[in-house]
């Protein structure tokens, strides 16, 4: 009962950014290489295969852009963003019009799935969840920005015009390999409504964005598919989140170099606290996992990174995740394994957590992508977990403070008001993202608007300041995911959420080092273990003193 409470409590105070990141377990473990091409200077060089990076009309020139603000050479379109395009001054002339489905010579129409028809569906039943929490602050915030990007960025004599629908499809289904006819009835509604390209956050899947792009539909989304996946559907896919292929070979590299044939210094007990690091696979046993374990494992292997143990789980029912989890702690405790790799989901970890207090087990625990907002509830409602998560490292961008990001200053200027609550700031930052994408690359794309110069568009656009408040953006022939860098975190049941405001957060290991996606084995030090934990760096051999050790209470 305890159990099932705490699934009620996370899920029915983070429904939308818990089924946000669910997508992770589905994809987690794609590993094909990454198409590695390192961000050059957008505007004059050639990608490998000759192409000619695209330049828009006016880029570079002096004047006045169409937002009222000053342009020259190197500076944003917006003085208030890091991630904008290059300014271009205002624009006058001929757009040529109706230059592909869903443009013409005044409106590009985009669509956005609210996805209130039973999007939360099986997953949620238990909790009594009726719909997507926020669907009209989210509806707000779309509306807001679009009014604020429509005034400030160039989109060559036109406007974007947002249409929303309620879709037929099951979020949590569709990402289980289920209701493909629903994902494809609902990329045929925006298709009928005209749609050039799509910004269904909420519920952006597989199924549904694969159908848009068969529909020829443009999809900002995307979340977390293998690299593969973008190629085979481009020009029509492209993501603010990393995809997973990137996930797994920041993590694969964080093992290899940081734990792989060190000593555990960070898992605490007798029998595995300093052993040297034996390493335990968690993942869920989901359609497209299945495929893909196997890539990942190779990953280690190839790496030289041995595998201990593996639990695999069944995110269909989590009744039963609950009570396997005792027997694959026991497995794991058994085997001595001192780290275990969690390619979970943002609710498992919580049961395996309790699972292995119970045993006064306590590895190092390095889960991919989680966050403070949905780990929060269930580890600070939780001594077991607390104890365990003190443990606890990912791979990720540290969130900045609220009221420093980007998407604050931006709602402001939109709306005349400040973000009140941290779940309108929650919504209103990851809605920013996909917006602040779409009008980039259509300012990018110029004036004869297909989603072929889309595509140029988007790849021409300037890398940001790599320490930016979102992490670090690149793009160059072959990106459809914007992410370039990573940091590697620590849970800390101390430190303050940024975004939350509450205890319990992420802090950044090594100082706040980034490490980029494209340049992994020179950036991460090798066979040395990570400064977390309070710790500080040092030229000489390092090790962490007695007192930063996690202890259990």
């Amino acid at each position: 009962m305890m159990q099932l409470e705490k699934f009620q409590v996370i899920v029915n105070r983070y429904k939308r950014f818990v089924l946000g990141m669910a997508v992770i377990i589905l994809v987690l473990l794609f590993v094909p290489s990454v198409h590695s091409v390192n961000a050059q200077d957008p505007v004059v060089s050639k990608g490998n295969s000759g192409f000619v990076l695209y330049r828009p009309p006016g880029e570079g020139l002096a004047g006045t852009t169409v937002g009222g603000y000053m342009c020259t050479r190197g500076k944003r379109q917006v003085p208030w963003s890091e991630y904008a395009p290059y300014c271009v001054p205002r624009w006058t002339g001929n757009n040529s019009g109706a230059t592909s489905s869903g443009v013409t010579g005044r409106s590009i129409t985009v669509t956005v799935d609210i996805a209130n028809n039973g999007g939360l569906c099986t997953f949620l039943a238990k909790s009594g969840s009726k719909s997507i929490a926020s669907t009209a602050v989210f509806e707000h915030n779309i509306n807001a920005y679009v009014g604020l990007f429509n005034k400030d960025f160039e989109l060559w004599g036109r406007k974007v015009v947002v249409k929303y629908f309620n879709g037929q499809g099951c979020y949590v289904n569709e990402l289980l390999g289920q209701d493909q006819s629903q994902a494809e009835a609902d990329a045929q509604t925006a298709a009928s409504l005209g749609a050039f390209a799509d910004i269904s956050e909420v519920s952006s899947t597989p199924p549904y964005d694969t159908a848009l792009a068969q529909h020829h539909v443009i999809a900002i989304g995307g979340e977390f598919m293998p690299h593969s996946w973008y190629q085979q559907n481009a020009p029509y896919e492209y993501s603010y989140y990393e995809s997973c292929s990137k996930f797994a070979q920041s993590t694969i590299d964080v093992v290899k170099s940081a734990f792989n044939g060190l000593p555990a210094i960070y898992a605490a007990g007798k029998g595995i606290h300093d052993a040297p690091a034996r390493i335990g696979l968690v993942y869920p046993n989901a359609p497209v996992i299945r495929a893909c374990a196997a890539d990942l494992t190779g990953g280690l292997q190839a790496a030289h990174v041995p595998v201990a143990a593996t639990f695999v789980y069944s995110m269909a029912n989590f009744g039963s995740v609950m009570q396997e989890a005792t027997a694959a702690m026991a497995n794991f405790r058994s085997k001595r394994v001192t780290t275990v790799v969690c390619a979970c989901d943002p609710l498992t970890p919580s049961f395996l957590a309790d699972a292995a207090a119970a045993q006064h087990y306590y590895p190092e625990w390095l889960a991919m992508s989680v966050s403070d907002e949905t780990m929060i509830r269930g580890i600070m409602s939780s001594p077991q977990d607390k104890a365990e998560w003190a443990h606890a490292l990912t791979t990720m961008v540290q969130p900045t403070p609220a009221r420093d990001q980007e998407f604050t200053v931006a709602y402001k200027l939109a709306t005349g008001h400040e973000l009140s609550s941290p779940p309108a700031i929650g919504d209103a930052g990851t809605v920013y993202q996909g917006i602040l994408l779409l009008f980039s690359a259509l300012q990018q794309a110029g004036p004869d608007l297909t989603p072929a110069t889309f595509q140029k568009g988007m790849w021409s656009l300037p890398p940001s300041v790599q320490d930016a408040g979102m992490g670090g953006w690149s793009f160059g022939p072959g990106h459809y995911t914007t992410p370039s860098n990573f940091q590697v975190l620590y849970w800390s049941n101390d430190a303050r959420g940024p975004i939350t405001a509450e205890q319990g957060a992420f802090v950044a290991c090594n100082h706040g080092a980034f490490y980029s996606y494209y340049d992994l084995v020179s950036g991460l030090p090798a066979g040395r273990q990570l400064e977390c934990f309070g710790n500080g760096g040092s030229t000489a051999p390092w090790a962490p003193p007695s007192s930063a050790i996690p202890s259990v209470p």
